[in-house]
């Protein structure tokens, strides 16, 4: 009865810990989110602080305050020359909405028309009528959501000043991390960081270069064809790249729907330079940034994307494919214990 009681109090006591814990990262998930931004920044900046320590013979705390300014000065470029483009680019783009809904409006009822003697299902018909009034609704949201742009100037000051002092303290963290751990499993502790710092670390440096690379591609091979908000397009597409195997095919609906218009180019035209940029980034980009960090299949890739959308957005899709990685890595530390050894000898 004794042990009953014990082991029932442990399992209660342990779903009121999930529940805690689920609760206490909802009420924090705006914190969280930009810590985990601000790490994402800090291990991108982190290779070029020891470097520049090591080229110049520099102190620590010197090398913080050049990479930091280097990424403010970075930004302010980026902001000043690519936000005044986007901007005039994205007014002109729901000025223009009625136009492309309209084309839109005269395909959808067409198709409507061509599903009339087949075997489809009336709601099917129904959503491929409304969806124009989908698309409204999207571009409601999108003016609504413009006005949380002061809201997100917030946000990225806060992040700019977690990025510095994480930066500044990063190796320190590190540390102090591992001394938390007894003695004897400080050498298991320092792999468990090898393999977040190989999975996160090298994944998040090595997107960043491929999701740039094809986003300018992106931007002047629409640019070159004739495309109208090709900047626009090809941000998005560098951006949504970031997201493995689905985010290429989200970043090719906005363009493949704006080249319905006849004043831009054949949608035959567009989907065979999204796909032949993707071929570009499957054969040679990925392969040589990345190399072998995603050890990955690509079934548990798309479901791990989806649930970390599902959890926490586009953050969460980002982050979903280096944090499965380092899972899988611990994973393997741990089928190469004591423990699971003895429990497949027996």
């Amino acid at each position: 009865m004794d042990k009953n009681w014990y082991l029932l109090t442990r399992i209660v006591g342990l779903i009121v810990f999930i529940a805690a814990a689920a609760w206490l990262i909802n009420s924090l998930a705006w914190l969280i989110g930009l810590i985990l931004i601000s790490i994402i920044i800090v291990y991108i900046l982190y290779p070029i602080l020891l470097w520049i320590k090591e080229k110049f013979k520099i102190k620590h705390g010197l090398a913080t305050v050049l990479v930091f300014i280097i990424f403010l000065l970075l930004c302010t470029f980026v902001l000043s020359l690519v936000i005044p483009v986007i901007i005039y680019e994205t007014s002109e783009l729901i000025d223009a909405f009625p136009h492309y809904a309209g084309r839109l409006q005269v395909y959808l009822s067409w198709l409507s028309q061509q599903t009339i003697n087949l075997d489809i299902e009336e709601e099917v018909r129904g959503y491929l009528v409304n969806l124009t009034d989908n698309l409204n609704l999207a571009v409601e949201y999108i003016a609504e959501a413009s006005m949380s742009l002061i809201g997100g100037a917030v946000d990225f000051i806060l992040v700019l000043f977690l990025v510095f002092y994480l930066l500044y303290d990063f190796k320190a963290v590190r540390e102090q991390l591992i001394e938390l751990v007894p003695l004897a499993k400080r050498p298991l502790a320092e792999e468990i960081l090898l393999i977040i710092d190989t999975n996160a670390g090298t994944f998040i440096r090595g997107s960043l270069i491929r999701c740039t690379i094809v986003g300018i591609v992106t931007g002047v091979a629409l640019a070159i064809v004739g495309m109208p908000y090709a900047l626009l397009l090809g941000m998005l597409a560098g951006i949504f790249n970031f997201i493995l195997y689905i985010g290429p095919y989200i970043a090719a609906v906005p363009a493949v729907l704006l080249s319905i218009s006849p004043l831009t180019p054949s949608p035959l035209i567009v989907i065979i330079l999204y796909v032949l940029i993707q071929v570009l980034d499957g054969m040679f980009l990925a392969p040589i940034v990345l190399g072998r960090i995603v050890k990955l299949k690509p079934f548990t890739v798309i479901v791990v994307i989806l649930a970390g959308g599902r959890l926490a957005g586009l953050l969460g899709m980002i982050l979903a494919v280096p944090a499965a990685g380092i899972v899988k890595g611990i994973v393997e530390i741990i089928k190469r214990g004591p423990a699971y050894m003895e429990n497949e000898e027996n």
